[in-house]
């Protein structure tokens, strides 16, 4: 590999010579051959039946290419930190459209009940949502930060549906989803929580903790919404859908149907699996009247402890859906760092507790890790070291907070 052909500006290419390379080893960028094609992705373990393999084949020397140091500040495990993945204007404008969204079917409400979207309305929220997808096109390689300020309180329903329509069109172009997909978990977006303008703003936009009524009210909105769109021939199924079951859960507590995990397999499609993943931590991030927002870190690790594992009765999320999220999403919004660390304590599907010991970018949600109790809590007498990539079905379930008293074993 000739290190001066094909090299970008700001960066350096490096040679390794895998004659010195020990197994188990990580690194933090991909190995490649001299034809440059990636042999050995970034934070995967190197295994000796590879490197024997390699060199049997006459391999002696991978290459990686790494950003100059003036560089450095701006990239992040290839993540470019200088750049947001959809422009504050385009951001901007969405929010724009969500308002004129949400305006309009207020209206109809209080004034005409019996009408639904228009298609002016409809072929315009396809036009900013593809605004944004192709902007998105231009900016693949830099992390996204939604809109999380607010101008004002009243503000938060249109940003909240604004970021939740921009990531879910996100999501599924990372995903490789089809363009109809990706445009259909947009308009959804943007559209799921039409339901809530029947709603006061007492309850909308109330900073405690609603009362069993008001929160009885609440759960109506998105039956609500969708009856609002159900006979509209112009809105697609997925787009109805998303308001009707974005607040659905595989646990029995989502509304309105309160599915059970096999009813919420069998009829929430997995894009509105993935949306509401999206609606969730949107939630999270954004100012609102009734909470702080969380910093992205803070919020990857409330979505991963609220995935399903046999021993949770409360869960939200399915692993794979949630595995798709946080490999395409994880990186870009939590600025190309992991959101855990090496040294935290996990609780795993299995039940087992373990420390994480080493990191895979490639697949988050399973890392190596030394198992030091049994899904009792018992302490093992000699730990063991799991390379969950070789052991897919086993992921993360739970993430315990550095000092929590349930890290620690029982004896």
């Amino acid at each position: 590999m000739n290190t001066a052909d094909g090299q970008d500006k700001g960066t350096r290419t490096n040679r390794i010579d895998l004659r010195f390379m020990k197994a188990g080893t990580i690194n933090s960028f991909d190995l490649k051959d001299e034809y440059g094609t990636v042999v050995i992705e970034a934070y995967t373990a190197l295994d000796q039946a590879l490197i024997n393999h390699l060199l049997g084949k006459g391999v002696q020397h991978l290459y990686y290419t790494e950003p100059e140091k003036h560089d450095a500040a701006k990239s992040a495990g290839g993540i470019d930190l200088a750049t947001n993945a959809v422009s504050e204007t385009l951001q901007r404008e969405s929010i724009d459209q969500a308002r004129d969204i949400l305006e309009y079917v207020r209206e109809s409400f209080n004034v005409d009940p019996g009408r639904t979207i228009n298609t002016a309305m409809l072929a315009k929220s396809r036009g900013v949502v593809e605004k944004i997808l192709d902007g998105y096109e231009k900016n693949k390689n830099a992390a996204f930060s939604p809109v999380a300020k607010l101008k004002s309180m009243d503000e938060y329903t249109l940003v909240h549906s604004s970021n939740v329509s921009t990531l879910a069109a996100i999501l599924g172009t990372r995903l490789e989803l089809s363009k109809d997909i990706r445009i259909g978990m947009g308009v959804g977006g943007l559209f799921h929580d039409i339901g809530k303008t029947s709603l006061s703003d007492a309850i909308v936009l109330k900073a405690g903790k609603l009362s069993d009524e008001e929160f009885d009210r609440m759960k109506e909105h998105p039956h609500v919404g969708y009856k609002f769109v159900e006979g509209n021939p112009s809105m697609h199924d997925i787009e109805k859908r998303i308001i009707l079951l974005h607040h659905e859960s595989p646990d029995a507590n989502g509304y309105p149907f309160g599915m059970d995990l096999e009813h919420y397999q069998k009829n929430v499609p997995r894009e509105i699996r993935l949306l509401t993943i999206c609606d969730v931590y949107s939630a999270l991030t954004t100012e609102r009247p009734y909470g702080r927002p969380y910093a992205p870190r803070e919020a990857l690790r409330i979505l991963l402890n609220s995935i399903y594992a046999p021993y949770k009765k409360k869960y939200r999320f399915l692993p794979n859906d949630l595995r798709d999220f946080i490999r395409s999403m994880g990186f870009i919004l939590n600025n190309g760092e992991f959101f855990f660390d090496r040294g935290d304590v996990v609780r795993l599907n299995s039940g087992e507790i373990g420390v994480i010991e080493g990191m895979n970018r490639l697949y988050p949600l399973n890392p190596v890790i030394r198992v030091i109790a049994d899904r009792e809590s018992r302490k093992l007498k000699r730990p063991i070291v799991v390379d969950m990539l070789k052991e897919y079905n086993s992921y993360i379930a739970h993430l315990f907070d550095k000092g929590a008293g349930a890290v620690a074993p029982s004896a």
